[in-house]
């Protein structure tokens, strides 16, 4: 009797595409899985199985047929509904029960993968904390920036489309490391310009929350008063909220501090950007912007947004009030 242990892989990564139909990261992580286990799909050793289009009963006897002629066999299902928080049905009880018997069996020779590329899965399901007991989770990695980069760049041009340097430096700052979203928008600024410059995507990309508050950062240390209350009432009629603000004035200026510190201990952009995280797109920017700022002031302002949030969760001062009264004095008209 063979003994079967089954190796049962599950990643998920938020990219869908740009040109192509297939995820690109996680074909990749299929590929070296099949290079791992020797798996050659003209030796009739790998199937792929869509839930909504095969039974379970006919994907678990594949699964539990030994290999022909080698070592071992892939299973591949996609599109697995039963998993998730998607409503589905195509999958009853017992169809399940027998899955959950499978998860429970060993079995050497298969190499049983679920392949899903969404963060649906239901935690509560019974069938989901079995897959997490008793399976190996691969998360494919989300791109660096010069992957993002490189790869945005050939989306844009794929659709006949050009796009400046500046212009995709700016477009990716404002982007998540998600690249179903800058698909998304990718397609909405080509559809609207076949040149994209700086100006095309400052209009068609909105902004993020944390690019306003660093704009509102500079002004409260250039002591602009008219402009720092303009934008933080921008933020406030955005429905942000005052303490979070204040975290986020807070981090920007701890950023600034903490590139001053490494530009002064002599570390190079790269490895600045590399410590702290920062795409070389906005480090660029926070050298320009915060190289007149003080790393003293800095500090003293850090202390002051501190007792500011101690003060507002104390109840001592109106969190809107609060914040208002501190960007009129950091401008020294209070």
């Amino acid at each position: 009797m063979i003994h079967r242990i089954m190796k049962k892989v599950r990643w998920y990564d938020e990219l869908c595409q740009f040109m192509v139909r297939k995820s690109i990261l996680m074909e990749q992580k299929l590929a070296s899985l099949k290079k791992k286990y020797a798996i050659l799909e003209e030796d009739m050793n790998m199937m792929t199985y869509w839930c909504n289009e095969t039974s379970m009963s006919a994907i678990i006897e594949d699964a539990l047929t030994p290999p022909f002629l080698t070592e071992y066999k892939m299973i591949v299902l996609k599109n697995p509904t039963f998993l998730t928080t998607q409503k589905q049905k195509d999958m009853s009880d017992e169809d399940i029960k027998m899955f959950l018997d499978y998860l429970a069996q060993d079995n050497p020779t298969t190499v049983f993968v679920i392949y899903h590329d969404q963060k649906n899965f239901d935690e509560r399901k019974k069938v989901v904390k079995q897959l997490r007991k008793h399976t190996q989770f691969i998360d494919v990695e989300k791109m660096d920036y010069h992957q993002l980069y490189k790869a945005t760049h050939k989306a844009i041009k794929s659709r006949g489309c050009e796009i400046d340097e500046d212009a995709l430096e700016l477009f990716l700052s404002r982007m998540p490391n998600d690249l179903l979203e800058i698909s998304q928008e990718v397609n909405k600024i080509c559809l609207y310009s076949h040149h994209i410059d700086k100006k095309t995507v400052d209009l068609m990309v909105v902004k993020q929350v944390e690019e306003n508050v660093f704009e509102l950062t500079k002004a409260i240390l250039n002591k602009e008063t008219a402009k720092s209350i303009q934008i933080y009432k921008d933020l406030i009629m955005n429905n942000e909220e005052p303490i979070k603000l204040i975290v986020l004035i807070a981090s920007s200026m701890r950023l600034l501090y903490q590139v001053k510190l490494l530009d002064r201990k002599g570390y190079n952009d790269r490895e600045i950007g590399s410590i702290l995280s920062l795409n070389p797109y906005r480090l660029k920017y926070i050298r320009q912007d915060g190289k007149d700022f003080d790393i003293g002031e800095l500090l003293k302002k850090l202390d002051e947004l501190s007792e500011l949030d101690v003060a507002i969760k104390t109840g001592k001062i109106d969190r809107f009030r609060g914040l208002e009264l501190f960007l009129m004095r950091m401008g020294g008209n209070y």
